[in-house]
């Protein structure tokens, strides 16, 4: 059905745009004579095509990259509606020229961002203090972090591997024959095939995208400016940005919240606060400025609130307590 769909199309493009042989011009007034939605098709497309102004004759398009803006605005829409059509992408042959790359590239894009069949999707939440593990019918293993929600398509299958994420959640993705495995997260992309890495998007102040395995294509959802993370790398993308910013994975306990170990080696107490705030979910405000350098080394497996303030308390010489929903840190300093 999909290679029939295709066909179509390139045939329609080299039609409308006047570059199709006899055989593809009979073809298509046979789909005409046959489905009346083909023949409307058309008459939409010849519209399209009347009103487009064709380049100079030195004009070289970049089809390739005009494709795979294309691609990621169209997966942009699937996922911000309950529709999830399969993309492929379309096989160029010799009629693949100015004019007709312009007219297919505009026809397809109003087919499937006008014409794409409904999908339902199944949703997973998680609450305060839970996490959730998601196996999916391609083999990837999703493990879900608390206070999140996870969405994937009913028919979810190797053709059709896109879902949505707001929240954290570590992936580990199976490779399906190629297929690519795609994560819309508030406003981010992550496209990979085959590959384990964290991603953290509970609002569009930051997103993180922590790679463990493979390789990872990280972008804003709507441009097509990638980076391309391995393993030991970080994608962050903060809310004014275009382009993510890219550099070695910052801290060691990115995956802290699903193997329940925290390891702290000669780390500062301005960081390491705001790794037991993302931990516990709790907010910790430093009163005394010349704490925030003091180094602190320890460890902690399936580690309890009070009985890392306890340690952090006995071992810095730090007055730590607690005023309504935050924690207040407070002592002489340190050299």
């Amino acid at each position: 059905m999909e290679d029939k769909r295709e066909k179509f199309w390139e045939k329609l493009a080299a039609g409308v745009s006047g570059n199709a042989p006899e055989e593809d011009q009979a073809w298509l007034r046979q789909q005409r004579e046959q489905d009346p939605e083909a023949e409307s098709l058309l008459k939409q497309a010849q519209k399209v095509w009347s009103g487009i102004a064709l380049p100079s004759d030195n004009y070289e398009p970049d089809v390739e990259k005009g494709w795979q803006r294309f691609r990621m605005k169209v997966q942009a829409r699937e996922a911000e509606s309950p529709k999830a059509p399969v993309v492929r992408k379309m096989n160029r042959g010799p009629m693949y020229g100015i004019a007709a790359s312009i007219a297919l590239f505009i026809m397809v894009s109003f087919y499937f961002l006008t014409r794409t069949p409904a999908q339902n999707w199944t949703e997973v939440r998680t609450a305060a203090g839970e996490t959730k593990t998601i196996m999916l019918a391609d083999g990837s293993k999703v493990s879900l972090n608390q206070n999140s929600t996870f969405s994937y398509p009913e028919n979810f299958q190797k053709e059709n591997r896109t879902v949505k994420l707001t929240g954290e959640a570590f992936f580990e993705v199976a490779k399906a024959e190629g297929k690519r495995f795609t994560i819309f997260a508030q406003g981010t992309k992550t496209e990979v095939i085959g590959t384990s890495f964290n991603l953290r998007a509970y609002d569009a102040k930051e997103v993180k995208v922590q790679v463990v395995t493979g390789k990872v294509a990280f972008a804003r959802t709507e441009t097509d400016d990638a980076i391309f993370l391995v393993p030991g790398q970080e994608g962050v993308l903060k809310e004014n940005g275009t382009v993510p910013a890219k550099k070695v994975i910052e801290s060691k306990n990115f995956q802290a919240w699903k193997t329940k170990n925290l390891a702290f080696t000669n780390l500062q107490l301005e960081q390491l606060t705001k790794e037991l705030e993302h931990y516990f979910n709790i907010t910790i405000i430093i009163q005394n400025d010349a704490l925030r350098n003091c180094r602190f080394t320890t460890s902690f497996q399936d580690p309890e609130l009070n009985e890392v303030l306890e340690v952090l308390a006995a071992t810095g010489n730090l007055k730590i307590t607690k005023n309504g929903d935050r924690y207040l840190i407070s002592g002489q300093g340190c050299n």
